[in-house]
């Protein structure tokens, strides 16, 4: 088990009883594991990022949130991050959507906690509206225009039951047979090209973790919008 599974169960556990004792470990911990390091990016693979947002929050320690501030300022224009020619913050050929939209997930909770809300919630707005749109096309399955038609996924690349499914189906030309409503796939390349093409996998690939901070960031925009905070 890695040590931000653990954080994330001593924040949980927080919630639930409020015993500080806790949070004194989480906090153990952040500093023992040298957490308040700059992540890469905020993903599976590195949960930095969503325990330096946890602590600002429930503290609202000047320390972590300038670590929060660090890490999310990194990825505004003009900084580190690579931008596409139509405003992706570009990480990674693989699955970039997937890393911009969980930093923009990040910065709108930052936000909601007095960490640069005007820059963060543009910052938020711009790369999920690139996603669902602005750039000329969706990238989400059955939304807006010229959606993905061939998202790297099993199942949907299936007809329906009883006929059986193999991988001749997978590998044909034709969209999905079954369309995969709301899935973010991976995103375009650095200068923003995109072919909609089930075997490209690293454009084309589904996975929890892409839409996991992508539909909460829409959430949140959405909430924004709703409250006239956006």
């Amino acid at each position: 088990m890695s040590f931000e599974i653990i954080l994330a169960q001593l924040f949980f556990l927080l919630r639930a009883t409020q015993d500080q004792k806790y949070l004194s470990k989480a906090e153990q911990y952040y500093n023992d594991f040298a957490m308040n390091g700059k992540p890469w990016a905020f993903s599976w693979d590195d949960k930095k990022g969503g325990v330096q947002v946890l602590l600002a929050a429930i503290t609202n320690k000047a320390s972590y949130k300038q670590a929060v501030d660090t890490f999310i300022t990194s990825w505004l224009p003009g900084h580190e991050v690579h931008y596409t020619p139509k405003g992706l913050a570009w990480r990674d050929q693989w699955g970039p959507n997937r890393y911009s939209a969980n930093t923009a997930f990040l910065a709108l909770v930052a936000a909601d906690h007095g960490i640069r809300p005007t820059a963060f919630r543009n910052f938020a707005k711009q790369q999920i509206h690139y996603m669902l749109g602005d750039s000329d096309r969706s990238f989400v399955v059955g939304f807006g225009t010229n959606p993905p038609e061939r998202p790297h996924h099993r199942s949907s690349s299936c007809p329906l039951s009883p006929v059986p499914c193999s991988w001749n189906d997978f590998n044909k030309p034709d969209p999905n047979p079954q369309i995969l409503y709301g899935a973010l796939v991976g995103g375009p390349g650095k200068n923003d090209e995109y072919k909609d093409d089930r075997t490209d996998f690293i454009k084309n690939e589904v996975a929890t973790d892409y839409n996991a901070g992508f539909q909460s960031a829409v959430a949140g925009l959405k909430h924004l919008s709703l409250t006239g905070k956006l």
